[in-house]
């Protein structure tokens, strides 16, 4: 599979599992507001596999992009601050999910941190994405 192929398809991957991640979420806070759905357990395995795994091709696509980013950022300042904000909240979210995944007690008002910095994550992600894509459709074509 050729570099250009193998990025297109990881940014495909990193898409699809920050949907699945974030509905996931999503219905988990439900619960906060009354409204369970079921089987939560099942729903949190999803979400943190699903977690998980984007957090792992996000750290491969951010260590492929690295170079291209610290290039644009005279160029394209805006984009550059917005990736660097969300590599930020990226791993804020991911520490908190981690230490509410294996801390053996309930820290009070983790999993509402969790919830709002993936919140503030998945909007500087569809910035992201608003730049992301039209070079995502050029890298698609080149692999052809």
């Amino acid at each position: 599979m050729t570099s250009l192929k193998l990025k297109s398809n990881i940014g495909m991957t990193i898409i699809i599992l920050f949907a699945i991640t974030l509905i996931s979420g999503i219905i988990l806070h439900l619960k906060k507001h009354g409204l369970l759905i079921e089987p939560r357990d099942l729903i949190k395995i999803i979400h943190w596999v699903c977690g998980f795994a984007m957090s792992v091709f996000t750290i491969v696509h951010w260590k492929q992009f690295n170079k291209m980013l610290s290039a644009l950022k005279n160029k394209v300042k805006w984009f550059y601050v917005s990736t660097s904000i969300l590599k930020t909240i990226f791993l804020l979210t991911l520490v908190t999910g981690a230490i509410k995944l294996l801390s053996p007690v309930k820290i009070p008002h983790l999993g509402l941190w969790h919830y709002g910095l993936g919140i503030a994550m998945s909007i500087l992600i569809i910035v992201h994405l608003f730049r992301g894509i039209p070079a995502w459709i050029r890298l698609r074509k080149a692999c052809k």
